[in-house]
């Protein structure tokens, strides 16, 4: 594929002695041999920071997949979002899977007031009550997006269209935007409902998929309906996302028709898989579903499994 003149324009402009991509901070198989190597699933080689970065300034749509609470994925997606802000260029639009539509008007009167302070972003939106890990895990995201003069946006459903498109309706001001009135592939269906029953302990109620598949087609259409507004975007979002077999970077090909999507996960290591193809396993796939993965430790956390069957149980209470 050639090159357009803003991607090779944006090539030239990237810093020769960029900083460092930010040293990993997870206590967890720090001594895993991939923790800090990229590679590439469909060249099956190891490149860069720098490479990426560079095939990232190429690309007009970014996604950066991210598990929630390893704040080393954060700092990454920082640094990454920091090589995309070339001064000399128009900057990409950041938009958070973790802002809601229902959040915009408070996200935009702060930035209208204060422009720049990503410090109070988190308080005029109401970060503390989302459910999301702390504000400042996310922070240095929008900073480096803010200082920069970029825009930042929401780009999930709000909570209220969520629970509308769960009982089968389409909300008013998404209908023709998102695609839902076209009847999902089943084959997709079912992945997406096996893929969603495994991220939940397999615990979940079988009468429970097909809402909760419809609410996430929904908000990965929604994610890349915010993206497809603007020439250039990033996203921050779970990986999951992000997968280019599904989910945002299928429906940017029909919303942002001839945009080059370059979607990149930041994933765990998980102990004895030491090469990269092992970890499509997490995926239910022969293959890693990514452009580009970046391996991590992992992050210290309580068993999530026993955590969702004591809300469940909590629940049935």
């Amino acid at each position: 594929m050639r090159l357009s003149t803003v991607a090779v324009a944006l090539l030239l402009a990237l810093p020769v002695q960029a900083a460092e991509p930010p040293a990993p901070t997870a206590p967890l198989e720090r001594d895993h041999p991939l923790v800090g190597r990229i590679w590439q699933p469909a060249s099956k080689a190891f490149i860069t920071a720098d490479a990426l970065a560079a095939q990232a300034a190429a690309a007009d749509m970014v996604l950066l997949g991210e598990t929630h609470d390893n704040a080393d994925h954060h700092a990454l997606q920082a640094w990454m979002v920091g090589r995309l802000m070339v001064p000399s260029s128009p900057k990409p639009l950041l938009a958070f899977e973790m802002l809601d539509r229902s959040q915009g008007p408070a996200l935009e009167a702060h930035l209208a007031a204060h422009p720049k302070d990503a410090d109070g972003l988190g308080a005029a939106v109401g970060w503390d009550k989302s459910g999301w890990p702390d504000w400042a895990l996310y922070r240095p995201i929008a900073k480096a997006a803010l200082e920069e003069g970029a825009a930042v946006a929401t780009a999930n459903l709000s909570k209220d269209d969520s629970r509308a498109i769960a009982k089968g309706d389409i909300p008013t001001p998404w209908r023709d935007k998102l695609g839902l009135e076209t009847p999902q592939d089943p084959g997709q269906r079912q992945a997406m409902e096996a893929d969603i029953q495994a991220g939940h302990c397999n615990m979940l109620p079988e009468r429970a998929l097909p809402a909760m598949v419809r609410v996430q087609r929904a908000r990965d259409a929604a994610m890349a309906w915010t993206m497809a507004q603007a020439p250039r975007a990033v996203l921050i979002a779970g990986a999951g996302h992000v997968r280019n077999d599904r989910a945002v970077p299928v429906h940017l090909a029909s919303m942002a028709k001839g945009k080059h999507v370059l979607a990149l996960a930041f994933l765990e290591v998980q102990p004895g898989k030491t090469e990269p193809a092992q970890h499509a396993e997490v995926y239910d796939t022969d293959h890693l579903p990514f452009d580009a993965v970046w391996f991590t430790p992992k992050a210290e956390r309580t068993d999530q499994c026993e955590a969702f069957k004591r809300h469940l149980d909590k629940k049935k209470d």
